[in-house]
């Protein structure tokens, strides 16, 4: 779990009037004008079908490669 943070660091009230309850930018907690949520992170990786049949693909690719060099070339 992470914490998602931001803070307003600059404000353009009309007309022109401070924020009474809080300064921008100060990193002072505690002020309205900071928010968080927390965030929970999760990594997924492909399933075992998938990797096998890349494996398989790609050794079938460098098989015909071999006997094809060795067909034409050698």
């Amino acid at each position: 779990e992470k914490v998602n943070w931001a803070e307003i660091y600059k404000d353009d009230n009309e007309p022109h009037s401070p924020d009474i309850d809080s300064e921008p930018g100060n990193n002072k907690p505690g002020e309205d004008d900071i928010d968080d949520a927390p965030v929970i992170l999760a990594v997924v990786t492909g399933s075992t079908p998938t990797y096998v049949g890349l494996v398989i693909i790609a050794v079938s690719i460098v098989a015909g490669g071999v006997v094809l060099i060795k067909k034409f070339v050698i």
